[in-house]
C-alpha cells in the first residue's frame, strides 16, 4: 500500500502509519524505537488513537516500553507476551548488571546481537555475566535475533519448556 502526501510527514505521522499498516510486531518495534530515541513522545502517540475503533492500536501503543534495550528485546518480549507470559525488562542482578528479560519472575533471557558481542572482551564479559545469573539462581537462555526472526515458535517453545523444567525443580 502506498501512502502519498503533498506535505512532509513528521516522525509521529510515520510511526502512526507504521502502527496502522504493518503487522503488530513490526509496528511496535518502530514505535518503541522512535519513543526510545526521543523522535516521538509517548503521550503524543497515545493521543493519536482516541477512537473506540482503534482499540487494537491503543493496546499496541500501551505495550511500548522505552526501557527496552533493543529491537531484539522488543521482539522476544512481544512473542512471549503473546502467549500469556509475564516479561520484565532490564532487571537488575547484583554483580551482573541488568538482565535483558525476566520471564514469569523465574527465567532470564539475554538477547544477543552479533554487533555488540563480536570482540574477545565482549565474549568474556558475556560469560562472566552469564555465570553470575547462574550463581544468583536465575537460569538464563541466550537467544539470537536470527532465532527470533526465523524460528519464533521454536523460541517460545524453548522458553515454555525451560519454565516448566525450573518450576518443577523449585
Amino acid at each position: 500500500m502506498a501512502h502519498r502526501s503533498g506535505i512532509p510527514l513528521t516522525h509521529l505521522d510515520m510511526v502512526c502509519q507504521s502502527l496502522r499498516c504493518l503487522p503488530p510486531l513490526e509496528g511496535l518495534a518502530i514505535a518503541e524505537s522512535a519513543v526510545k530515541t526521543g523522535l516521538v513522545q509517548l503521550p503524543e502517540l497515545r493521543e493519536k488513537f482516541p477512537a473506540a475503533r482503534e482499540k487494537a492500536l491503543r493496546a499496541l501503543v500501551a505495550r511500548i516500553r522505552p526501557q527496552s534495550g533493543s529491537i531484539i528485546e522488543t521482539t522476544a518480549r512481544y512473542l512471549l507476551e503473546e502467549v500469556g507470559l509475564t516479561v520484565e525488562l532490564q532487571v537488575k542482578i547484583p554483580g551482573m548488571g541488568h538482565l535483558d528479560l525476566l520471564v514469569d519472575g523465574l527465567l532470564g533471557i539475554e538477547t544477543d546481537g552479533y554487533a555488540h558481542h563480536s570482540s574477545r572482551e565482549a565474549y568474556r564479559e558475556d560469560r562472566r555475566r552469564w555465570n553470575i545469573t547462574v550463581v544468583r539462581g536465575v537460569p538464563t537462555l541466550r537467544v539470537t535475533f536470527e532465532m527470533l526472526l526465523s524460528e519464533p515458535n521454536e523460541f517460545v517453545r524453548m522458553v515454555q519448556q525451560a519454565l516448566a523444567t525450573y518450576r518443577t525443580a523449585q
